[in-house]
């Protein structure tokens, strides 16, 4: 699993290389709201972000994206590409070892519209043991909640559908207490400033779409370990974009 722990993106200049935009700015994508945001109806939409340091993720945040819409990312040291085949809302990618990555092309290929919130790219924090047993996986699932309506005859006649940001719970066990007095607390600076982390669960398995925008923390505990005094346990919970 890795969490982002630094944003050096949120000030570089931002181009549009190709399409139009048919709502928002290119500028809403270094806005943590993500009702800001970027719209294009162009088979094609691209823009570059100029001059990004050293990266271990680039992540692409609230998208709402076609089935078949082709998202690639280009710049001298970085070539990824996905193709949408299911409902996704977020995109990160795992860059690997820190690269200085330059002057970053992101493109979206494909009929419909294409819809994009927020960005982040930086550093992460590793966490060697991943997910725990009994963790929601919630971009395999549904977030979808109905509420229907039956008649007199006891058939359903009205359907209500909301999507909902449910809540994630993390639980870190036999963490260095070195790695909570330095990353963590990197980690919550990043929240504290920009109010959204990027969450990949399994980095090494190629798949940006099975990832996170955490928001909300409502919990951050750090507990002594029951045999030594090396190690903290750890405990995180969200809201999550998923």
């Amino acid at each position: 699993m890795i969490i982002s722990k630094t944003n050096i993106i949120a000030e570089n200049s931002i181009t549009l290389e190709s399409g139009t935009l048919s709502s928002g700015a290119l500028a809403n994508l270094q806005d943590p709201d993500f009702s800001r945001l970027a719209s294009s109806n162009s088979s094609t939409f691209e823009f570059t972000v100029d001059g990004i340091g050293s990266c271990e993720y680039i992540a692409l945040h609230g998208l709402n994206l076609a089935l078949g819409t082709v998202v690639t990312l280009t710049s001298p040291t970085v070539n990824k590409t996905f193709t949408v085949s299911r409902p996704i809302k977020n995109l990160v990618f795992y860059v690997g070892t820190a690269t200085t990555v330059g002057d970053l092309t992101v493109s979206f290929a494909g009929s419909g519209q294409k819809v994009i919130s927020y960005i982040q790219a930086g550093l992460v924090s590793h966490i060697a043991w991943g997910t725990n047993a009994g963790q929601s996986l919630y971009y395999l699932g549904s977030n979808v909640t109905n509420r229907v309506s039956a008649n007199e005859a006891g058939f359903p006649v009205k359907r209500v559908q909301e999507t909902i940001a449910p809540k994630l719970s993390l639980t870190f066990r036999n963490m260095y207490k070195d790695w909570a007095r330095t990353e963590l607390q990197e980690i919550f600076a990043l929240y504290n400033e920009t109010g959204v982390l990027s969450q990949l669960d399994y980095e090494e398995e190629n798949k940006p779409d099975e990832s996170c925008a955490l928001f909300e923390l409502t919990k951050a505990k750090v507990s002594t370990h029951s045999q030594t005094t090396t190690l903290v346990d750890v405990s995180l919970a969200f809201r999550v974009v998923a």
